[in-house]
């Protein structure tokens, strides 16, 4: 078997020679992440302080019922009329339109034989 040559030393660059002191960089960078690691659980909690519906502290060690993603509620009623308000808005929002297209196709008048409605419906002319 070969003998294991002898390694040679590796110069030092200057960047690293230069009087870099690795343990108050890492000190200093532990300190910066702290303090975002710290920003970001005050903000990223802060939804959790209280009822989205009817502004009730919400208590650690208590169960906490969430909608939506960052939505917290006291209790499963509250969450459920959130739910319900948010589906009779979105249940409006998907009929006014509707309403306004039939609305429009009924009061322009025809320049043929017949008329194309958005609604995919065919409206004859007089």
């Amino acid at each position: 078997m070969p003998e294991k040559r002898p390694r040679t030393q590796m110069k030092r660059t200057a960047s690293i020679t230069g009087g870099l002191d690795l343990a108050s960089a890492a000190a200093a960078a532990s300190r910066s992440l702290r303090r975002k690691v710290e920003d970001f659980a005050q903000t990223a909690a802060s939804f959790l302080n209280a009822c989205s519906l009817c502004k009730r502290r919400l208590f650690p060690g208590r169960d906490i019922y969430m909608y939506r993603g960052d939505s917290a509620y006291c209790s499963e009623e509250c969450r459920e009329q959130q739910i319900r308000q948010d589906e009779r808005i979105e249940k409006c929002l998907l009929i006014a339109p509707k309403s306004k297209a039939a609305a429009t196709t009924a009061t322009t008048p025809a320049t043929g034989s017949e008329a194309v409605a958005t609604t995919s419906e065919t409206i004859a002319a007089l």
